[in-house]
């Protein structure tokens, strides 16, 4: 069951990341055709194209954790030719993962509540909507993370 959520949630992230991606697209095209064809600026030209990068950046991460897809060095595997070990120590990071996430995610609920009651100049919208970004990435993350620990071993660590 946790495993078929982490699929939900990856699939849901991944259209929500791709829906904001086209949307940042349309936006900073419409700023540039803004600023140099009819020389004026929208005023949200810089902080709502900010609002919509860093909530798909931080959603699309999740994606990234689902598919195994984030930037690693993978030496283990030419150190280490065990396959249970490797299992173990994919367990551990898995768990490192989750205890990371929980904290950046507690940092980062923490800094929404603090600027909930600020609001954008621009878009007359709260700041910690721009925060809160971060704790609701971490959460999601965490359930991919957490049905990636609790799945079984691979077929290759399994004697």
């Amino acid at each position: 069951m946790l495993n078929r959520l982490s699929a939900i949630l990856s699939g849901i992230s991944k259209a929500f990341a791709a829906l904001a991606v086209a949307l940042l697209a349309i936006l900073i095209s419409y700023v540039v055709f803004a600023r140099f064809v009819t020389h004026t600026t929208p005023h949200w030209a810089e902080e709502l194209p900010r609002l919509v990068l860093v909530w798909s950046a931080f959603i699309g991460g999740v994606t990234c954790s689902f598919e195994r897809s984030h930037l690693m060095a993978g030496l283990l595997p030419f150190v280490v030719r065990n396959p249970r070990i490797l299992n173990a120590f994919e367990r551990i990071n898995q768990a490192l993962i989750i205890v990371g996430l929980a904290a950046l995610g507690y940092a980062g609920w923490q800094l929404a509540e603090l600027t909930m009651d600020q609001t954008l100049p621009a878009l007359d919208v709260s700041a910690g909507a721009v925060y809160l970004a971060l704790p609701v990435a971490c959460a999601i993350t965490i359930v991919v993370h957490l049905a990636q620990l609790f799945s079984a071993a691979p077929a290759a660590a399994k004697d």
